[in-house]
């Protein structure tokens, strides 16, 4: 009989991962007994699944692929309705030429990362670059090489470690990005020389199942218990129905894959059916800014069928050009409403991009529904 493939004891570790994740992460009761939120978290894993299958069984460095990340059935990370992500799994000792086309976003960045030492998605920082730095034609096309040693025109450096890079595109439309099916990104990546791969082998199967598996404990058992404790993370708020005042990216030095050009402001809300969160402010010139709601799960609430985000554009502002933003389980009837839609508690999130100056902390208040006017 033949030895035993090494992909097949990668898919036995896939099955214990899942027995690990289904007691230790959906049905551990010290992070969830609310019902909402375990079916949440059951249908959780199964969308990291779907991305472990993407981006990563199917992660080729020597012929990679743009995948994208999330979409309104696969929400992870932190996503967002106002933006696409595309991920592509690299090396760094060779060359890669990409091509684009700008058309409608706002905003377009290249970050590459180094890999996660917890097996997360992307890990360290190693370079960056965004769509004001790079050539851009009249037609709104561009091509940029990622490569080790230098060459002409548009460059990014590799790193040795170079593990991956993620690319943003934001929007600032009337419809969410995510909810326009008109929107579609033009992006293609190739390394140089690329030949045909050849024949599929159970020895790269099996890391790439390896590097998945990895992701789908990392995305799961590897998230913190939710706690009391202070976030060491810089833009966190730590108190409750509040946010913190928002945070360079750049400057906050956490290994994970944020955007280095992106202010955040994160905080947590939990309201009582009679109860709103107003948050009140103005937003910094800039190219875009969005706040959004999330689950326990950092995916964002249904933004298909609800108003639980708003981006710059889609915001009604007061006569003196700032903002009132309502947070709530019920329909105040007044603008800039978003619905918790039946969850207690949850996270709001701000981003703010390349904005000109320091963007104000916005302001919070929790009052009775009944005293919204």
């Amino acid at each position: 009989m033949s030895d035993r493939p090494a992909a097949a004891a990668v898919f036995d570790d896939l099955i214990t991962a899942l027995t690990e994740i289904r007691d230790g992460y959906v049905l551990d009761e010290q992070r969830w007994t609310d019902p909402t939120e375990i079916a949440e978290a059951f249908r959780y894993v199964g969308q990291v699944l779907s991305a472990s299958s993407e981006l990563f069984w199917e992660g080729d460095p020597d012929h990679p692929r743009f995948a994208s990340i999330v979409s309104p059935a696969r929400k992870l990370q932190g996503d967002n309705p106002d933006a696409i992500y595309h991920f592509a799994r690299i090396r760094g000792d060779r060359t890669y030429r990409v091509r684009g086309r700008i058309r409608e976003q706002c905003y377009a960045s290249f970050t590459v990362h180094g890999q996660a030492a917890d097996g997360g998605m992307a890990g360290p920082l190693l370079g960056d670059r965004n769509d004001r730095d790079f050539t851009i034609a009249d037609d709104g096309t561009y091509e940029i090489i990622f490569s080790a040693t230098p060459h002409d025109g548009d460059w990014v450096e590799l790193h040795p470690d170079a593990h991956s890079i993620v690319v943003r595109t934001y929007y600032e439309l009337s419809t969410s990005a995510q909810n326009d099916a008109s929107i579609h990104v033009d992006l293609d990546i190739r390394a140089d020389d690329q030949a045909p791969p050849p024949p599929l082998d159970d020895a790269t199967i099996a890391a790439r199942m390896a590097e998945g598996v990895a992701f789908l404990r990392q995305a799961t058992l590897g998230q913190g218990v939710p706690s009391d404790e202070p976030s060491p993370v810089p833009f966190v708020s730590n108190t409750p129905n509040d946010v913190a005042t928002p945070f360079s990216f750049r400057d906050s030095g956490l290994p994970v894959p944020g955007a280095a050009d992106i202010f955040y402001s994160m905080g947590r809300w939990d309201l009582q059916d009679d109860e709103a969160l107003v948050m009140t402010g103005t937003l910094p010139a800039g190219p875009f800014a969005n706040v959004m709601l999330w689950n326990v799960h950092m995916q964002t609430l249904d933004y298909r069928n609800l108003p639980t985000a708003l981006n710059k554009a889609q915001i009604e502002y007061e006569p003196d050009g700032s903002y009132r933003i309502i947070i709530s389980h019920q329909d105040p009837g007044l603008p800039n409403w978003l619905c918790t839609d039946g969850h207690q508690r949850g996270s709001i999130f701000w981003r703010f991009l390349l904005p000109e100056t320091d963007p104000p902390k916005p302001e919070c208040t929790v009052v009775r529904l009944s005293e919204l006017g």
